[in-house]
């Protein structure tokens, strides 16, 4: 249920003076053409345009400012030029008028359309952009401040309390920060470039140290860049250490993007080097905020091809699609981590998530600003922006289309469970009609068991030794190879043990098949025997993720795949490069912990995990060393244990959050794996439900992350990232 809003009557204004002004009708078609290539509009649900009224119109600007602009219908060309030349930035058009109330109109059409629940979300594409638009200048290709107009709708009209202004076009949205200054319903957080105010607009106030005013101050946060090139690996930075923390608090109701895509690679303006499929990542990332009410609003973005393809992976992430994979993110820039560290420092009395963090400097920032140039009376109208020749980032941009496969089954989620007993039947399963009652039917897969040629497909005798020599055997004579052979190996259907031991591994091979045969996005392995395994019986010890892994690795022929296990240990048994896996559990110092290259034990010393701290813990530990290893496959194994005595407890709605956010990895391609489960707890089921309405992109409950984190909290993080940075470069600190 996703929302779009787009018109053709927003190819009309245009300069009449400059044919290569970079603001023209091409930035709109070139949009709608990629996401109609792509087969995005007509998935979409089409919201009808309309023209704001006055009314709506003087909630952000004054009646001279409108009645200025709505005069210029009736000027002549030179009188247009003349008029533009008073303001920085700006051409005039006899349509200027009209299409700015329908691009201020339209916004608040898809607000509107959230609220009244007959969309989850969704994505205007309008112009003229209008972050640059002050209550009483046209600025910046601006006459409308169209977010500005569709936030005070939701404030004064809807039932909406608090919203979040996520601006992460290149140049910083001035006019939507003085807007909204002083007004703690509105946190505006906006990632610009700003070169110590070198960079256009060239203000003092985009600066980190400008917080918001009065009862709002603290609830404006700015972002600026302050050299150029920055990679994919320097925003997620930005929105794992500041904005889903920081977003999480603010705990908004109602998310809007304004949407510039000059910071992608390529762009005359922004000259960064942000690829298109990272914006589906950010886009993804806030989705699992505020109940999924999340609208994107074109603003600019001037290189045709990569504003096209940048939208149209964001409306694609918008539908709820996989996100493309963006490749292994390295270490962020040390500017970014300065800026980062400066914004922390600006708001560390205003939030809890700053209080404690890792990356706060009791040292005063540097402040500098270095642009000292006068406003002139009269602005330039034409040459302001010669032809510019894109070949050669067209090439790069073409490859980078071509090597980002855009991955997305039909069936989001398939089920299965572990049947010991053929008079086990998942439909008519307690925890299956839980989920039924709470989301619908879910999609299930056929029953498998692992078979004899399977197992010698991914365990060598050379394998098996290596686990004999790792793990403690209390029956000695089991231990030998021989003895392992024929227990597990013998084609004997007969066989009591390795018949339970094919029920308990072979769903998840089905729905490792499943994925990989583009059935199905993701998967989930529930357990329905009230049967275990022994822990000194070497059936536990072939650890079932560990052998789908390596499944996946000799079938498939993956590189990475990434393992995260909980209160479990398991690493001991991995042998393979192309397996990483974290393991969180309660122990601290442990004799026992071993880390390296692919063995990464996250030590909480802390019996319960509350959600701030998971917060934090995932935004900076779990997610930048996810991101760095880049998997092409995901497992997540979990005990769902109300009651359990010797591990961390988590809320369900924890587990939920874990798993969006580590679905916006490996193309969606992640597994949850429950292992064998004793009951049907109410938080079981709750678990479980959380983990299907994450997969399945449906709104989950918000954290509670207020007043949670203290001074052990932020030790405990700092110590395991210590341990870790050695070999991972994103948490080089």
């Amino acid at each position: 249920m996703t929302g779009v809003i787009y018109d053709n009557n927003f190819t009309t204004h245009k300069c009449l003076w400059d044919e290569h002004y970079s603001e023209n009708p091409q930035r709109y078609t070139s949009v709608l053409e990629r996401c109609n290539s792509l087969g995005l509009i007509d998935r979409c649900i089409k919201i009808s345009s309309r023209q704001a009224t006055k009314e709506e119109l003087l909630s952000k600007h004054t009646a001279e400012h409108i009645d200025l602009l709505e005069s210029t219908e009736h000027y002549n060309d030179e009188e247009l030029e003349q008029l533009s030349s008073r303001y920085d930035s700006i051409y005039v058009h006899h349509s200027t008028y009209k299409q700015s109330l329908l691009a201020a109109g339209s916004s608040i059409e898809l607000v509107k359309a959230v609220v009244d629940g007959r969309v989850q979300n969704g994505m205007a594409f309008v112009r003229p952009p209008g972050h640059h638009a002050m209550k009483t200048e046209y600025c910046g290709y601006c006459f409308i401040n169209n977010v500005a107009i569709a936030t005070q709708y939701l404030l004064d009209k809807t039932a909406i309390q608090k919203v979040l202004i996520v601006d992460w076009d290149i140049h910083h949205g001035q006019a939507t920060q003085q807007m909204f200054y002083e007004d703690p319903r509105v946190l505006y957080f906006s990632i610009h470039r700003y070169e110590h105010g070198q960079f256009w607009p060239n203000l003092r106030e985009s600066d980190f140290d400008h917080i918001g005013n009065g009862s709002g101050t603290g609830f404006n946060v700015n972002v600026p860049l302050n050299d150029i090139g920055m990679k994919n690996e320097d925003y997620l930075a930005i929105v794992h250490n500041l904005l889903i923390p920081l977003a999480t608090e603010f705990s908004p109701d109602f998310i809007i993007i304004s949407s510039g895509y000059d910071s992608a690679i390529g762009d005359p303006k922004g000259e960064m080097l942000v690829t298109p499929a990272c914006y589906a990542h950010i886009t993804q990332k806030l989705m699992s905020l505020c109940c999924g009410r999340v609208v994107s609003i074109l603003e600019g973005g001037y290189y045709l091809k990569s504003l096209a393809e940048s939208a149209a992976l964001t409306l694609r992430a918008l539908l709820g699609d996989p996100c493309p994979v963006i490749g292994s993110l390295q270490k962020p820039c040390k500017s970014v981590m300065e800026t980062i560290s400066n914004v922390i420092y600006a708001h560390r009395h205003y939030w809890d998530c700053f209080k404690y963090n890792i990356f706060y400097n009791e040292n005063l920032p540097e402040i500098r600003y270095n642009f000292f140039d006068e406003k002139p009376e009269i602005y330039q109208t034409r040459n302001m922006y010669p032809k510019i020749d894109t070949s050669s980032f067209d090439i790069i941009l073409n490859n980078i289309i071509t090597e980002t496969k855009l991955f997305n089954p039909k069936i989001k989620v398939g089920l299965t469970s572990k049947v010991v007993e053929h008079s086990n039947n998942l439909k008519n399963s307690e925890v299956y009609q839980y989920l039924k009652l709470k989301i619908g039917n879910l999609h299930i897969l056929k029953e498998r068991q692992l078979t004899i040629e399977e197992f010698n497909m991914v365990y060598s005798t050379e394998y098996i030794k290596e686990i004999k020599n790792k793990q403690k055997c209390i029956d000695k004579e089991q231990c030998s190879i021989t003895s392992i052979k024929n227990k597990f190996i013998e084609d004997d259907s007969d066989n009591p043990v390795f018949n339970m031991f094919s029920f308990s591994v072979g769903p998840l091979l089905q729905i490792i098949d499943s994925i990989f045969n583009n059935e199905i996005k993701s998967g989930i392995f529930v357990s329905l025997s009230t049967a275990s395994f022994r822990k000194n019986e070497i059936s536990y010890t072939l650890n079932t993720s560990i052998i789908g892994a390596n499944y996946a690795i000799k079938k498939y022929y993956l590189k990475r795949i990434l393992i995260i296990e909980l209160n479990e240990n398991v690493t001991e048994i991995v042998s393979t490069d192309q397996i990483l896996v974290i393991s969180m559990h309660g122990l601290l110092n442990s004799s026992t912990i071993i880390n390296g290259n692919n063995h990464i034990n996250i030590s909480w010393s802390k019996k319960v995990l509350n959600e701030a701290e998971f917060t934090i813990m995932m935004q900076h530990l779990i997610l930048p060393i996810a991101y760095e290893y880049n998997p092409e496959l995901i497992i997540v194994s979990s005990e769902f244990y109300s009651n359990k005595i010797d591990g961390i407890q988590m809320t369900p709605i924890m587990y939920g959050y874990l798993i969006q956010w580590l679905s916006t990895l490996a193309n969606g391609r992640l597994i949850l794996y429950e292992q064998d489960a004793h009951d049907n707890s109410v938080y079981r089921n709750k678990c479980l439900l959380q983990c299907s309405k994450s997969l399945l992109g449906k709104p989950i409950s918000k954290l509670c992350v207020t007043n949670l984190l203290n001074l052990e909290s932020k030790n405990i993080l700092l110590n395991n990232i210590k341990t870790h940075r050695n070999n991972w470069q994103s948490l080089e600190l």
